[in-house]
């Protein structure tokens, strides 16, 4: 397990709740008979553990987006780098673009595009990790 260092993983302990705690595997104590796991120092001994699974947060997109129509949002989408579809009219124009910034009238885009506001649409599809 000591290859698991470093990753996002779920224990499984052996107790009444049967609790689970997510962290990343910090550490594989095998004199000490313990594993480490972060944020915090977390620690549990082997004989609480009855399973550790590594959690594939591997981030994908929403398939629902929202429509941006305000200024805090094209700010939001600017500053979180959030993948956008854009429509002009019933014509996609960009798929997965990026904006990188936007005025009150312009948007642009990471290819380098800026396009108007008033002549299209942008839906931003949100990242989301494991369900």
């Amino acid at each position: 397990m000591k290859h698991w260092v470093g990753r996002h993983v779920a224990v499984l302990r052996r107790d009444s709740a049967g609790t689970v705690t997510e962290g990343t595997l910090k550490a594989w104590d095998t004199a000490q008979e313990k594993i480490v796991l972060s944020p915090g120092d977390i620690t549990i001994p082997f004989h609480l553990v009855a399973k550790v699974e590594q959690l594939d947060h591997t981030p994908a997109l929403n398939g629902i987006g929202y429509r941006v129509k305000h200024s805090m949002q094209f700010d939001n989408a600017v500053y979180f780098r959030s993948s956008v579809m854009v429509w002009k009219e019933d014509t996609l124009a960009a798929y997965q673009g990026v904006m990188t910034a936007h005025d009150q009238d312009t948007v642009t885009l990471s290819t380098g595009q800026c396009l108007r506001k008033d002549e299209h649409q942008f839906v931003v599809r949100s990242l989301r990790g494991r369900a």
